[in-house]
């Protein structure tokens, strides 16, 4: 995979930034709803208080952050990143509170595109090679010193204790119940958008013109595995080349494939969440 053009990492950011802050302001916050992290923490301070919702968010992952550049945990591009993500996430947010139209009564409506919205903004600032900080910045510090903890399970931990919170704050169970959508339809939004952003077609040739074909793949610069394979019928030793690329790209060598051997039997299969190598890398 291409290594991400500065460009490319702005528009995610701001987009996914943009849409995070629309789920904050327009669902999440009118309808009383906390869906954990430090923007959920934010809005029941905001509830109780009134302290502005963005800035609550950039002083509470900031520090964390700079706790977290201190002991080298990230990458300092990395670091610098999620810096700059949380103070636009805190100006954004607290910038467009006037401007942006409030949706609360109806909260289970108001739960599910808050989680649309939300999820949908931390997918885009993840592929944008960012983070927006908060609680996941705390089982960062925790394991470091604990090693046997997990990272998720203790984010999951300390979200569950925000959403149950919540319903005191409130004094309503249903702001439980709401905050629990949101949660969930967030999660499925965001592992769509990533998990698609990383999904190949994978490629299986088996060829009388093993070298022609590699070469094919050579060409488009996409690495291959060569298997050793035998024949079913005839048990004879054939090589059988193994790659995975994008729709785009499969197609051009697909039909490039099929000019130097058209007899090549190909067989295409969608690949869900390819990792490794230079596939799915954020960091």
């Amino acid at each position: 995979m291409k290594e991400k053009k500065l460009s490319q990492i702005i528009v995610l950011n701001v987009t996914g930034i943009f849409l995070y802050t629309i789920g904050i302001r327009c669902f999440a916050a009118p309808a009383g709803i906390a869906p954990g992290g430090a923007s959920g923490i934010a809005i029941l301070v905001n509830y109780v208080t009134g302290f502005p919702v963005g800035l609550f968010c950039s002083l509470f992952s900031l520090p964390l952050l700079a706790y977290v550049w201190k002991q080298r945990i990230f990458p300092r591009v990395f670091a610098a990143r999620a810096a700059c993500s949380i103070v636009l996430l805190s100006v954004m947010t607290d910038a467009l509170e006037p401007i942006l139209p409030a949706f609360g009564e109806d909260p289970l409506l108001a739960a599910l595109f808050a989680g649309a919205f939300m999820g949908s903004g931390l997918g885009l600032v993840y592929l944008g090679n960012s983070d927006t900080g908060g609680i996941t910045m705390i089982g960062l510090i925790l394991q470091r010193y604990f090693p046997q903890i997990k990272v998720g399970a203790a984010a999951s931990a300390m979200n569950i204790a925000i959403v149950l919170f919540s319903g005191l704050v409130y004094r309503d169970i249903r702001n439980i119940l709401y905050a629990a959508v949101t949660v969930y339809v967030s999660g499925k939004f965001m592992d769509m958008l990533v998990n698609d952003s990383n999904s190949r077609d994978l490629m299986i040739v088996m060829s009388e013109c093993t070298d022609l074909v590699r070469c094919v793949f050579l060409e488009e610069k996409k690495g291959i595995t060569i298997l050793k394979g035998e024949g079913g019928y005839t048990s004879e030793t054939q090589r059988v080349i193994m790659g995975a690329s994008n729709r785009a790209d499969c197609a051009r060598i697909r039909q490039k494939i099929q000019e130097v051997d058209p007899n090549a039997l190909i067989i295409v299969a969608e690949a869900n969440n390819v990792t490794g190598k230079e596939f799915g890398r954020m960091l």
